[in-house]
């Protein structure tokens, strides 16, 4: 499994197993993401639902989803249980977009790889001591993290409960 190092937060990108990996990437923009969701889905933008947690530094974030059309769905927290709900049969939501926190990233990692859906993650730095210390770690900020990155192997297995 992936260790983050010093870096507590993560931006997440995280789909079912109906969303090609491919046609997605946290270097995309927000509305072309949920333009190629939608297609690979086979609807249009407008019922398309994401996931986000609700946070302030995810005001610019809410925007570009509104402004794409897209339904949003926030959350207090449980990213983790959000990332998963991307996966199930007849999904609730379609995907979860947003920063949270680096192990659940991972751990949503785990999850996902055991559903068949996927998870884009890159290393976010909250100012620029911690963004010194994970550059110190030899960690890139810049660099998209797939799947097999955060969770490596085929024989991966999550036992989760929830309260």
């Amino acid at each position: 499994m992936y260790n983050p190092g010093p870096c507590y937060y993560m931006e997440k990108l995280a789909v079912g197993p109906d969303v090609d990996p491919r046609r997605i990437s946290l270097d995309f923009t927000v509305a072309h993401n949920l333009e190629a969701i939608a297609n690979c889905l086979g609807k249009p933008v407008g019922d398309v639902t994401v996931l986000v947690l609700d946070r302030p530094r995810h005001a610019k974030l809410i925007s570009e989803i509104r402004a794409a059309g897209a339904r949003i769905r926030m959350i207090s927290d449980g990213d983790v249980g959000g990332a998963i709900e991307t996966a199930k049969p007849e999904a609730p939501v379609d995907v979860m977009m947003g920063i949270g926190g680096t192990p659940e990233g991972v751990i949503a990692a785990a999850a996902l790889k055991c559903m068949g859906g996927h998870i884009q993650g890159r290393l976010w730095a909250r100012d620029e001591e911690e963004a010194a210390a994970i550059k110190a770690s030899g960690r890139d900020l810049e660099r998209i993290l797939y799947t097999d990155d955060l969770v490596k192997g085929t024989d991966v297995s999550l036992v989760c409960c929830c309260v």
